[in-house]
């Protein structure tokens, strides 16, 4: 009988003891450690992550004001990025717009009281509405973008590098202009990475088109003729 109690406390104290070690080493394994999941600060309770687990660099990619003779323009719509290797990251971009400074606060009494612009958390412009074109999503006719769109060309926004290619470091490596003219309304760049002839792929969802240009053809001709292309209906497709 003795033995037999002994053995059962014995059992107890293992299965308490087991408890604990599991419950401390779940608990120490639930510890937030830095740099590991989507927090900017680990462990933080109704905080807000603007980024999840990536850090802003500022000034990344430089801006297309650096680019001689391009002073007065910055960005348009950032569309699509894709990196097919550390230097050499494809940027899709609507067009371009006035390259301005902040403006100061104001009251707009004209709209109401109590209103006042541009506010300190916020950008000062939206450049998804502000660039080019002004229609061509789910909905509109393709046709009416410059209709709807509020500006003037070459003065509110242009039409020029559309697609670039940068290095590690944000710095531009080549600006694709000669396929501006052939681009409404670019949306996604991808490249196949099993790929030998390395295609880049735009789509463009402005005219439903899915574009496909070698990259021999966009760096060393100047033929719209030499660019393979083919336009059909694009439905949800993974590139």
């Amino acid at each position: 009988m003795r033995k037999q109690a002994l053995a059962f406390g014995a059992a107890v104290i293992g299965c308490v003891a087991g408890f604990e070690i599991a419950h401390t080493t779940s608990a120490i394994e639930a510890q937030p450690r830095a740099g590991v999941g989507f927090a900017a600060i680990p462990g933080i309770v109704g905080g807000q992550d603007m980024f999840g687990p990536y850090n802003v660099v500022k000034g990344w990619p430089k801006d297309i004001s650096t680019v001689p003779g391009n002073e007065n323009w910055t960005w348009g719509a950032g569309q699509s990025i894709y990196a097919e290797s550390p230097d050499r990251i494809y940027l899709i971009f609507r067009g371009e717009l006035p390259n301005i400074k902040r403006p100061a606060t104001k009251l707009l009494p004209e709209f109401g009281p109590s209103i006042q612009f541009p506010i300190g958390r916020l950008p000062f412009r939206d450049a998804t509405v502000s660039a080019l074109p002004g229609a061509g999503g789910t909905g509109q006719d393709p046709k009416d973008g410059m209709k709807l769109w509020k500006g003037t060309l070459g003065v509110d926004a242009k039409w020029e590098n559309c697609i670039t290619v940068v290095d590690h470091n944000g710095n531009i490596i080549e600006r694709w202009t000669q396929w501006d003219k052939i681009l409404k309304r670019p949306h996604f760049v991808a490249v196949n990475p099993y790929d030998p002839e390395k295609h880049v792929w735009v789509v463009d969802d402005h005219m439903h088109a899915d574009r496909r240009g070698g990259r021999r053809y966009a760096l060393q001709s100047s033929h719209l003729s030499r660019l393979a292309s083919r336009q059909h209906h694009v439905r949800r497709r993974r590139l």
